[in-house]
């Protein structure tokens, strides 16, 4: 048997999104009703992050949300500590927009190749551009615990 350790998982998650030979947008098996109440969830928060929304960005997580950063672990926990982190950053910033690249969903969880970019002196004028992942894990309609990698 193959064990992984966390950092081992990641690193392998992290090749297999980096890897432009394998193609996860066609999927050979419909998604599943949870599958696409957690993809719902997750566009909605995408959607409320570009419009810079913090009352509707902060509603599609539980009031215990857990935000981990890999490798480093957990970064914060609740929903008052990400309202208070995106509320910042969303009053600061002119612009925010993030995109998905790469998508891979099973079940409750959900893992983007994202693109975000920002604009912290005009609007319309990206001064920031990154590539992240973000895995999401949704727990009764809500997320409940991200994963970024980077």
């Amino acid at each position: 048997m193959i064990r992984l350790s966390k950092y081992g998982v990641g690193l392998m998650l992290a090749g297999f999104l980096l890897n432009p030979s394998i193609d996860v947008s066609a999927q050979s098996n419909p998604l599943t009703e949870q599958a696409l109440h957690t993809q719902a969830i997750v566009d909605l928060q995408l959607q409320a992050y570009n419009n810079q929304d913090i009352a509707a960005f902060a509603a599609t997580y539980h009031d215990d949300v857990e935000i981990h950063r890999f490798p480093g672990g957990l970064q914060y926990q609740g929903k008052d500590e990400l309202i208070k982190r995106y509320g910042k950053k969303f009053a600061e910033l002119k612009c925010l927009h993030a995109s998905s690249l790469v998508r891979m969903i099973e079940g409750r969880f959900l893992v983007d190749h994202e693109l975000a970019q920002s604009c912290s002196k005009t609007a319309g004028e990206v001064d920031r551009s990154i590539k992240v992942i973000a895995a999401y894990e949704v727990e009764d309609g809500l997320i409940k615990r991200v994963t970024f990698m980077r």
